[in-house]
Protein backbone atom coordinates (compact mmCIF):
# COMPACT_ATOMS: atom_id res chain seq x y z
CA UNK A 1 0.00 0.00 0.00
CA UNK A 2 0.91 3.41 -0.98
CA UNK A 3 2.24 6.22 1.45
CA UNK A 4 -1.09 7.96 0.36
CA UNK A 5 -3.30 5.18 1.11
CA UNK A 6 -2.03 4.86 4.57
CA UNK A 7 -2.28 8.03 5.29
CA UNK A 8 -5.75 8.32 4.86
CA UNK A 9 -6.37 5.12 6.52
CA UNK A 10 -4.94 6.84 9.51
CA UNK A 11 -6.82 10.05 8.74
CA UNK A 12 -10.22 8.28 8.67
CA UNK A 13 -9.45 6.36 11.51
CA UNK A 14 -8.39 9.38 13.18
CA UNK A 15 -11.65 11.15 12.87
CA UNK A 16 -13.67 8.22 13.84
CA UNK A 17 -12.08 8.38 17.15
CA UNK A 18 -12.14 12.22 17.71
CA UNK A 19 -15.04 13.22 15.85
CA UNK A 20 -14.84 16.66 17.11
CA UNK A 21 -12.18 17.18 14.34
CA UNK A 22 -14.60 16.85 11.39
CA UNK A 23 -16.46 19.84 12.82
CA UNK A 24 -13.08 21.76 12.83
CA UNK A 25 -12.13 20.76 8.56
CA UNK A 26 -15.89 21.64 7.29
CA UNK A 27 -16.38 24.80 9.82
CA UNK A 28 -14.64 27.40 7.32
CA UNK A 29 -16.89 25.70 4.94
CA UNK A 30 -19.86 26.54 7.00
CA UNK A 31 -18.21 29.81 7.84
CA UNK A 32 -18.20 30.87 3.91
CA UNK A 33 -21.66 29.90 3.07
CA UNK A 34 -23.07 31.57 6.24
CA UNK A 35 -21.46 35.17 5.29
CA UNK A 36 -22.50 34.28 2.10
CA UNK A 37 -26.00 34.14 2.84
CA UNK A 38 -25.99 36.80 4.99
CA UNK A 39 -24.81 39.45 1.77
CA UNK A 40 -27.26 37.92 -0.62
CA UNK A 41 -29.87 39.09 2.61
CA UNK A 42 -28.37 42.53 3.27
CA UNK A 43 -28.40 43.03 -0.47
CA UNK A 44 -32.24 41.75 -0.98
CA UNK A 45 -33.60 43.03 2.57
CA UNK A 46 -35.98 45.47 0.54
CA UNK A 47 -37.47 42.28 -1.40
CA UNK A 48 -38.12 40.03 1.57
CA UNK A 49 -40.97 41.74 2.38
CA UNK A 50 -42.77 41.66 -1.02
CA UNK A 51 -45.56 39.49 -2.32
CA UNK A 52 -44.13 37.13 -4.99
CA UNK A 53 -47.27 35.38 -5.65
CA UNK A 54 -48.31 36.70 -9.29
CA UNK A 55 -51.99 38.45 -8.65
CA UNK A 56 -54.71 36.82 -10.01
CA UNK A 57 -56.09 38.23 -13.05
CA UNK A 58 -59.72 37.20 -13.93
CA UNK A 59 -60.30 35.86 -17.09
CA UNK A 60 -62.66 37.88 -19.05
CA UNK A 61 -64.06 34.74 -21.44
CA UNK A 62 -65.04 33.58 -17.94
CA UNK A 63 -66.72 36.52 -16.68
CA UNK A 64 -71.00 35.39 -16.81
CA UNK A 65 -72.47 37.47 -19.25
CA UNK A 66 -75.50 39.69 -18.42
CA UNK A 67 -79.10 38.44 -18.81
CA UNK A 68 -80.11 39.19 -22.92
CA UNK A 69 -82.80 41.72 -23.28
CA UNK A 70 -86.23 39.90 -24.19
CA UNK A 71 -88.91 40.91 -24.87
CA UNK A 72 -92.62 39.31 -23.90
CA UNK A 73 -94.01 37.38 -26.23
CA UNK A 74 -96.28 34.66 -26.59
CA UNK A 75 -95.67 31.32 -28.93
CA UNK A 76 -97.93 30.11 -31.07
CA UNK A 77 -99.84 27.16 -30.36
CA UNK A 78 -98.20 23.81 -31.54
CA UNK A 79 -100.55 20.65 -32.55
CA UNK A 80 -98.72 18.26 -29.51
CA UNK A 81 -99.71 14.82 -31.35
CA UNK A 82 -97.77 15.96 -34.67
CA UNK A 83 -94.99 17.53 -32.93
CA UNK A 84 -94.32 14.55 -30.30
CA UNK A 85 -93.70 12.39 -33.30
CA UNK A 86 -89.80 11.94 -34.28
CA UNK A 87 -88.97 13.22 -37.48
CA UNK A 88 -85.32 14.12 -38.96
CA UNK A 89 -85.73 17.76 -38.96
CA UNK A 90 -87.03 18.38 -35.40
CA UNK A 91 -84.13 15.45 -34.04
CA UNK A 92 -81.57 17.69 -35.70
CA UNK A 93 -83.19 20.94 -34.45
CA UNK A 94 -82.59 19.19 -31.00
CA UNK A 95 -79.32 18.70 -31.21
CA UNK A 96 -78.10 22.13 -32.60
CA UNK A 97 -80.16 23.60 -29.01
CA UNK A 98 -78.73 20.53 -27.03
CA UNK A 99 -74.97 21.24 -28.34
CA UNK A 100 -75.86 25.14 -27.86
CA UNK A 101 -77.63 24.92 -24.38
CA UNK A 102 -77.25 21.45 -22.83
CA UNK A 103 -73.65 19.68 -23.32
CA UNK A 104 -71.60 22.07 -20.73
CA UNK A 105 -73.49 20.20 -18.36
CA UNK A 106 -74.66 16.69 -19.78
CA UNK A 107 -71.53 16.01 -22.18
CA UNK A 108 -71.35 15.62 -25.59
CA UNK A 109 -72.56 11.45 -24.79
CA UNK A 110 -75.55 12.36 -22.29
CA UNK A 111 -73.88 11.24 -19.50
CA UNK A 112 -73.86 13.87 -17.04
CA UNK A 113 -70.30 14.36 -17.72
CA UNK A 114 -69.77 18.21 -18.81
CA UNK A 115 -66.71 20.15 -17.98
CA UNK A 116 -69.34 21.91 -15.66
CA UNK A 117 -70.51 18.90 -14.11
CA UNK A 118 -67.80 18.13 -11.97
CA UNK A 119 -68.94 21.15 -9.85
CA UNK A 120 -72.73 20.96 -9.40
CA UNK A 121 -74.67 18.80 -6.58
CA UNK A 122 -76.84 16.70 -7.61
CA UNK A 123 -74.99 15.58 -11.00
CA UNK A 124 -76.40 16.03 -14.26
CA UNK A 125 -78.86 13.77 -15.58
CA UNK A 126 -76.79 10.93 -17.64
CA UNK A 127 -79.21 9.92 -20.15
CA UNK A 128 -78.21 6.99 -21.02
CA UNK A 129 -79.55 5.83 -17.70
CA UNK A 130 -83.31 4.90 -17.27
CA UNK A 131 -82.83 5.84 -13.49
CA UNK A 132 -83.80 8.09 -10.99
CA UNK A 133 -85.50 10.31 -13.53
CA UNK A 134 -87.62 12.99 -11.96
CA UNK A 135 -90.51 13.90 -14.88
CA UNK A 136 -89.45 10.44 -16.58
CA UNK A 137 -87.76 10.14 -20.22
CA UNK A 138 -90.64 10.26 -22.10
CA UNK A 139 -91.63 13.36 -24.28
CA UNK A 140 -93.93 15.05 -21.62
CA UNK A 141 -91.19 14.30 -18.49
CA UNK A 142 -88.87 15.96 -20.84
CA UNK A 143 -91.12 18.72 -21.76
CA UNK A 144 -92.16 19.10 -17.69
CA UNK A 145 -88.62 19.84 -16.96
CA UNK A 146 -87.80 21.92 -19.67
CA UNK A 147 -90.55 23.97 -18.37
CA UNK A 148 -89.96 23.72 -14.74
CA UNK A 149 -86.58 22.86 -14.45
CA UNK A 150 -85.73 20.61 -11.41
CA UNK A 151 -86.03 22.18 -7.80
CA UNK A 152 -82.85 21.64 -5.85
CA UNK A 153 -80.52 21.85 -8.94
CA UNK A 154 -78.62 23.27 -11.35
CA UNK A 155 -81.42 22.36 -13.99
CA UNK A 156 -83.43 25.58 -15.02
CA UNK A 157 -86.41 26.57 -16.34
CA UNK A 158 -86.07 27.06 -20.22
CA UNK A 159 -88.47 29.78 -20.23
CA UNK A 160 -87.57 31.11 -23.63
CA UNK A 161 -87.62 28.42 -25.70
CA UNK A 162 -90.64 27.77 -27.82
CA UNK A 163 -92.93 24.71 -27.03
CA UNK A 164 -91.36 23.30 -30.57
CA UNK A 165 -88.26 24.16 -29.42
CA UNK A 166 -88.72 21.97 -26.08
CA UNK A 167 -90.38 19.42 -27.87
CA UNK A 168 -87.13 18.98 -30.46
CA UNK A 169 -84.83 18.58 -27.57
CA UNK A 170 -87.11 15.98 -26.10
CA UNK A 171 -86.82 14.26 -29.13
CA UNK A 172 -82.80 14.16 -29.89
CA UNK A 173 -82.29 13.16 -26.28
CA UNK A 174 -84.52 10.06 -26.55
CA UNK A 175 -83.45 9.29 -29.77
CA UNK A 176 -79.58 9.65 -29.50
CA UNK A 177 -78.93 8.73 -25.60
CA UNK A 178 -82.02 7.04 -23.85
CA UNK A 179 -82.22 3.41 -23.98
CA UNK A 180 -85.50 1.87 -25.60
CA UNK A 181 -87.32 5.25 -24.37
CA UNK A 182 -90.99 4.32 -23.31
CA UNK A 183 -93.76 6.44 -25.28
CA UNK A 184 -96.27 9.30 -24.62
CA UNK A 185 -99.92 7.74 -24.34
CA UNK A 186 -102.90 9.62 -25.62
CA UNK A 187 -103.56 10.64 -22.40
CA UNK A 188 -99.98 12.25 -21.58
CA UNK A 189 -99.57 14.14 -24.40
CA UNK A 190 -103.81 15.26 -23.44
CA UNK A 191 -102.07 16.08 -20.27
CA UNK A 192 -99.43 17.97 -21.11
CA UNK A 193 -101.04 20.02 -23.81
CA UNK A 194 -103.26 21.46 -21.14
CA UNK A 195 -100.91 21.99 -18.26
CA UNK A 196 -98.88 24.25 -20.97
CA UNK A 197 -101.42 25.43 -23.56
CA UNK A 198 -100.51 23.49 -26.42
CA UNK A 199 -103.10 23.18 -28.88
CA UNK A 200 -103.77 18.96 -29.11
CA UNK A 201 -105.01 19.33 -32.54
CA UNK A 202 -108.11 18.10 -33.44
CA UNK A 203 -108.06 15.49 -30.42
CA UNK A 204 -109.54 17.17 -27.63
CA UNK A 205 -112.28 19.91 -27.22
CA UNK A 206 -109.16 22.33 -25.90
CA UNK A 207 -108.49 23.30 -29.45
CA UNK A 208 -108.15 26.55 -28.58
CA UNK A 209 -105.25 27.21 -26.65
CA UNK A 210 -103.15 30.38 -26.82
CA UNK A 211 -100.11 29.07 -26.71
CA UNK A 212 -97.03 29.60 -24.04
CA UNK A 213 -96.04 32.68 -22.84
CA UNK A 214 -92.58 33.74 -22.03
CA UNK A 215 -93.01 37.26 -19.89
CA UNK A 216 -89.13 37.87 -21.08
CA UNK A 217 -86.46 39.31 -19.06
CA UNK A 218 -84.05 42.29 -18.93
CA UNK A 219 -80.64 42.60 -18.06
CA UNK A 220 -80.04 42.74 -14.61
CA UNK A 221 -77.96 46.34 -14.89
CA UNK A 222 -81.40 47.69 -16.48
CA UNK A 223 -83.45 45.75 -13.52
CA UNK A 224 -80.85 48.11 -10.76
CA UNK A 225 -81.55 51.11 -12.59
CA UNK A 226 -85.27 51.07 -12.57
CA UNK A 227 -85.23 50.36 -8.72
CA UNK A 228 -83.06 52.92 -7.53
CA UNK A 229 -85.22 55.02 -9.84
CA UNK A 230 -88.06 53.65 -8.27
CA UNK A 231 -86.34 54.58 -5.13
CA UNK A 232 -85.16 57.99 -5.86
CA UNK A 233 -88.92 58.89 -6.74
CA UNK A 234 -90.52 57.68 -3.60
CA UNK A 235 -87.78 59.51 -1.36
CA UNK A 236 -89.18 63.02 -3.62
CA UNK A 237 -92.88 61.83 -3.06
CA UNK A 238 -92.03 61.69 0.56
CA UNK A 239 -90.26 64.50 0.95
CA UNK A 240 -92.51 66.79 -1.15
CA UNK A 241 -95.71 65.45 1.55
CA UNK A 242 -93.53 66.24 4.70
CA UNK A 243 -93.30 69.67 3.07
CA UNK A 244 -97.13 69.80 2.29
CA UNK A 245 -97.94 68.87 5.88
CA UNK A 246 -95.47 71.03 7.44
CA UNK A 247 -96.79 74.35 5.60
CA UNK A 248 -100.45 73.00 6.39
CA UNK A 249 -102.51 74.57 9.61
CA UNK A 250 -105.59 72.18 8.45
CA UNK A 251 -106.84 69.41 10.89
CA UNK A 252 -105.64 66.79 8.97
CA UNK A 253 -101.94 67.84 8.94
CA UNK A 254 -102.70 68.43 13.23
CA UNK A 255 -103.83 64.99 12.90
CA UNK A 256 -100.73 63.58 11.73
CA UNK A 257 -98.24 65.24 13.38
CA UNK A 258 -100.07 64.24 16.70
CA UNK A 259 -100.21 60.64 15.87
CA UNK A 260 -96.67 60.07 14.18
CA UNK A 261 -93.11 60.23 15.73
CA UNK A 262 -91.37 59.46 12.89
CA UNK A 263 -92.75 61.09 9.92
CA UNK A 264 -90.37 59.76 7.12
CA UNK A 265 -91.14 56.31 8.54
CA UNK A 266 -95.06 56.81 8.30
CA UNK A 267 -94.60 58.05 5.16
CA UNK A 268 -92.67 55.32 3.56
CA UNK A 269 -95.26 52.91 4.85
CA UNK A 270 -97.70 54.24 3.27
CA UNK A 271 -96.08 54.92 0.02
CA UNK A 272 -95.15 51.27 -0.35
CA UNK A 273 -98.70 50.29 -0.91
CA UNK A 274 -101.93 51.17 -2.40
CA UNK A 275 -104.34 48.67 -0.65
CA UNK A 276 -105.39 51.35 1.34
CA UNK A 277 -106.53 54.03 -0.70
CA UNK A 278 -109.93 53.31 -1.44
CA UNK A 279 -110.34 51.46 2.00
CA UNK A 280 -110.71 53.26 4.90
CA UNK A 281 -110.65 50.35 7.24
CA UNK A 282 -107.52 48.60 5.49
CA UNK A 283 -105.77 52.35 6.21
CA UNK A 284 -106.64 51.96 9.61
CA UNK A 285 -105.54 48.10 10.67
CA UNK A 286 -102.52 49.20 8.32
CA UNK A 287 -101.29 51.76 11.07
CA UNK A 288 -102.89 49.97 13.92
CA UNK A 289 -101.82 46.62 13.21
CA UNK A 290 -97.99 48.06 13.07
CA UNK A 291 -98.18 49.98 15.49
CA UNK A 292 -94.49 51.39 16.80
CA UNK A 293 -92.43 49.78 13.76
CA UNK A 294 -94.53 52.05 11.31
CA UNK A 295 -93.57 55.52 12.71
CA UNK A 296 -97.01 56.06 14.16
CA UNK A 297 -97.27 56.35 18.06
CA UNK A 298 -99.95 54.90 20.64
CA UNK A 299 -101.75 58.52 19.92
CA UNK A 300 -103.85 56.52 17.01
CA UNK A 301 -106.14 55.12 19.95
CA UNK A 302 -107.53 58.37 20.75
CA UNK A 303 -108.45 59.06 17.26
CA UNK A 304 -112.58 59.53 16.91
CA UNK A 305 -114.52 58.28 13.86
CA UNK A 306 -114.53 61.24 12.67
CA UNK A 307 -111.16 61.77 13.24
CA UNK A 308 -110.13 58.85 11.53
CA UNK A 309 -112.60 59.87 8.76
CA UNK A 310 -110.47 62.96 8.40
CA UNK A 311 -106.93 61.67 8.63
CA UNK A 312 -107.72 59.03 5.78
CA UNK A 313 -109.20 61.84 3.23
CA UNK A 314 -106.11 63.92 4.22
CA UNK A 315 -103.73 61.56 3.57
CA UNK A 316 -105.44 59.98 0.33
CA UNK A 317 -105.51 63.71 -1.06
CA UNK A 318 -101.84 63.89 -0.05
CA UNK A 319 -100.78 60.80 -1.84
Amino acid sequence: MSNTGNEKKNLLADLKEHPVKILALIYPYILIIGVGIGVFYINNINKVGNNLISPSIVDSSTVVPDLPLIKPSTAPAVNIFTLSQSSDEMVAKGKALFTANCVSCHGANGKGDGIAAGALVPKPRNFTSLQGWINGPKISGIFTTLSEGIKGSAMVAFDTFTPEDKLALAQYIRKTFVPNPPQDSKQDLTALAEKFKLSIGGQSSNDTASGQTNPGQIPIKDAMVLVEQDGNARYQKIMDVMRQIAGDPGTGADIFNKVVDDKVRALTMLSSTDVWHNNEKAFVDLIVDELGQDGFNYKVHWLSNSDWDTFYNYMNKLF
